[in-house]
């Protein structure tokens, strides 16, 4: 196998070697409990509190504050239920392309969760936010990226909207940190998540950035975290997501042209796929094809087989194929968006191996067709 053909970046991206090496030294030299007052304990909370405010800088926003997490996952499912969990009369609107740690709200708070759409370029509008607002909605919960067509959301916009209601806004940052310039503390959100292993850091580690508010605990324990979330911090993980996330943040003045290109360059060679995405103004390096009348996992898997790594845009689940909803609500038919494939690009990826995957899967393409 070789790392130039793992197109799947928006899944997990590969680790940074030097990321890893943190894990392994402050797994081996700081092994007590931050929690514990001894000098075993207290060199490893000097490490974590130094990887937090690493982070926090890094991300722009020095001021906020930060709940570590075992990822992305458990940080939406914290903000989310914390929310509507103390507030039982309040309303959660909840964009409809959000990932799958969100989407559960609708059925975890039947009643009391309202829709936000997207237009057919995959985008909120603040207008279209604000008009959903009432005077019962506590908590928006939407992407800044969405992990699907790669659509960045005007998060500055967005967040205005909220707070001329007074209304919490929650986003879901999974793809956007460490893959775009970020400045959090110009943005008006109450709380960002995110996941280490999307920019090159360990699996197993993330955190939610809180701006103005204090969420109450999923899990109960010790009291870590300031009590929003009990048990041992995951110092060597945070540690090595700092070193991935300043490395992933130095490089983007170099990566995002050269992603954008490359991007452009896939969606030029395969012409005949319907294209979900945006290559010059989307997340850099993703992008959404879809090929009517096919299955979008067939071609993940004949491609696999031919040595490539891509995504589908849709999910199996009881045993029946279920299309991509962000690209659903673009505005595609059933059969559009059943044959949709997602392709991530990252470090790793080089114009050849563009090429090389546009012809790859435009002859799986020919091939499936030749079969229905």
């Amino acid at each position: 196998m070789g790392d130039e053909r793992y197109f799947d970046t928006a899944a997990s991206c590969p680790p940074f070697p030097e990321a890893l090496r943190r894990f392994e030294e402050v797994s081996l030299r700081l092994y007590g409990n931050p929690s514990s007052t001894h000098a075993w304990g207290q060199g490893a909370h000097e490490e974590l509190e130094a990887a937090r405010e690493g982070i926090l800088g890094r991300l722009g926003f020095p001021d906020g504050a930060l709940i570590v997490t075992s990822g992305a996952t458990e940080a939406n499912n914290l903000v989310i239920r914390s929310v509507m969990d103390s507030r039982p009369e309040g309303r959660l609107l909840l964009a409809a392309d959000v990932h799958d740690s969100a989407w559960f709200a609708r059925a975890l708070y039947p009643g009391r969760v309202d829709l936000l759409e997207t237009g057919p370029d995959g985008r909120i509008s603040a207008a279209r936010l604000e008009s959903r607002l009432t005077r019962k909605t506590v908590l928006v919960s939407l992407l800044h990226v969405n992990n699907e067509t790669g659509s960045i959301h005007d998060l500055g916009t967005l967040g205005a909207a909220c707070a001329r209601k007074g209304v919490a806004l929650h986003c879901d940052g999974v793809q956007a940190a460490g893959r775009l310039p970020l400045a959090l503390g110009s943005l008006p959100f109450a709380a960002y998540t995110f996941s280490a292993h999307k920019f090159g850091g360990p699996r197993g580690v993330g955190g939610v950035i809180l701006r103005d508010v204090r969420l109450g605990p999923l899990l109960r324990g010790g009291g870590q975290e300031g009590g929003a979330r009990s048990g041992t911090e995951n110092v060597a993980g945070l540690s090595a997501a700092h070193v991935a996330l300043e490395l992933s943040a130095r490089a983007l003045d170099l990566e995002v042209p050269r992603l954008r290109l490359l991007a452009r360059l896939l969606a030029d060679s395969v012409p005949e796929a319907l294209l979900n995405s945006d290559p010059e103004h989307g997340l850099p390096g993703l992008i959404s094809l879809s090929f009517p009348n096919l299955v979008g996992e067939s071609l993940v898997s004949e491609l696999n087989l031919r040595g490539f790594a891509i995504s589908a845009g849709s999910a199996c689940g009881s045993g029946k194929m279920e299309p991509s909803r962000p690209v659903m609500a673009m505005g595609r038919t059933r059969e559009q968006a059943l044959g949709t494939v997602r392709i991530s690009m990252g470090r790793q990826t080089t114009e050849q191996a563009v090429r090389d995957l546009a012809a790859t899967l435009k002859e799986a393409a020919e091939r499936q067709r030749a079969l229905a």
